[in-house]
């Protein structure tokens, strides 16, 4: 007949056996919003202060009219871009943690659209904050900002549930991830 401690201590290894069997995918998710922030910033700053050159980063501020203006807004876009590399290595390296972990399943279509949901909040606090809370800047300076800037928040909230569909896609109905096999 077992003794009380070894009850107790039988009950705790089959808890510890349970506890090691069930997985979490939220460390996954973590990342991936983390860089998806980061991404959806350096895209924001390639395509359009960059490429189309609809708007700087403090161009409502600091409107890119003389040459010193424009070296002013450039340094901010480069500031910003090296922040948002820094979010990204951030999610990068979450990510990295989560290699090892055997509680944490790995699904790319999980991550990816982790990382879409990440885009798209970035988009949304750029779209709110930047445009119309501090009014940094527009997504086209001087061209009827507010048609644009509500056409980008629209955008923004269908790319947030495009990765929120694909994230619940990847998960079973009981809100963790599948495992290999089932």
């Amino acid at each position: 007949m077992a003794t009380q401690r070894e009850r107790e201590v039988g009950s705790r290894t089959a808890s510890a056996a349970e506890t090691a069997e069930q997985t979490t995918d939220r460390p996954l998710l973590r990342a991936g919003v983390v860089l998806g922030v980061g991404l959806g910033g350096l895209v924001d700053v390639l395509v359009f202060h960059l490429i189309l050159r609809t708007h700087h980063l403090i161009s409502g501020w600091v409107p890119p009219t003389t040459p010193q203006a424009l070296q002013l807004n450039l340094l901010a876009d480069g500031a910003f871009s090296m922040l948002m590399l820094a979010i990204m290595a951030v999610g990068f390296g979450m990510l990295w943690k989560t290699a090892d972990r055997p509680d944490v399943p790995w699904s790319a279509g999980l991550y990816a659209g982790a990382v879409v949901v990440g885009m798209a909040l970035f988009n949304i606090y750029d779209g709110t904050v930047d445009h119309y809370l501090l009014e940094m800047h527009h997504v086209t300076q001087g061209l009827q900002p507010d048609a644009f800037d509500v056409l980008w928040l629209v955008g923004s909230v269908v790319l947030l549930v495009a990765g929120l569909l694909v994230v619940r896609a990847e998960r079973r109905e009981d809100g963790t991830p599948p495992m290999e096999g089932t």
